[in-house]
């Protein structure tokens, strides 16, 4: 299972009327969900979505999307608006929840942690193994404490580049490589 996990600071915590843009960049939330669950006309069954969205009113929030339930979803951002709006308000949607949760807590429980930053070990030299989980920031990038904290768990700095990307750009890419070495 590949977990790509991003912490979104300004991410609304609660049901909004702004669009995604204005609801604390949820926008760029969407744009992750879509690169790290979707290829052309298939859901990456085996990948999961994590956003620990820091926001107001009520941070933070874990919003998660499991590929192995993930169904009734469409692409566009119209679908993936009105999914957050579900959840952010306790309804329920197959394959997405949220829960009451911070960053720091689920971390401590993963085995395989990589941070995505231009600084570290080129991604082509990394063998991973069964369950990866990518962790990268908004457009400000993770919080240094947060970084620092990975680093101590265990987990190992990867890049892409040395040229910062997008968001979802850095997902797609990952999932691009990955599948390349898995195809070989």
């Amino acid at each position: 299972m590949r977990k790509f996990i991003l912490y979104s600071r300004e991410g609304y915590t609660s049901p909004f009327k702004e669009s995604l843009l204005k609801a604390g960049r949820l926008d760029t939330v969407y744009q992750c969900i879509l690169t790290s669950m979707f290829t052309s006309h298939a859901i990456r069954r085996e990948n999961e979505f994590h956003a620990f969205l820091y926001g107001r009113p009520s941070p933070p929030m874990h919003l998660s999307i499991d590929g192995s339930t993930l169904f009734d979803v469409r692409v566009d951002e119209d679908t993936w608006r009105s999914i957050i709006l579900k959840v952010l308000s306790g309804e329920t949607h197959p394959g997405v929840s949220l829960k009451k949760e911070g960053i720091e807590t689920y971390a401590e429980g993963l085995k395989e942690i990589y941070i995505l930053s231009e600084n570290g070990v080129n991604i082509d030299e990394v063998e991973f193994g069964d369950s990866p989980a990518f962790f990268l920031g908004d457009s400000v990038g993770l919080p240094k404490k947060f970084e620092g904290l990975l680093v101590r768990l265990g987990g190992k700095k990867v890049s892409i580049g040395r040229k910062r990307y997008l968001a979802a750009s850095t997902i797609d890419i990952v999932n691009y490589l990955i599948d390349r070495k898995e195809s070989d």
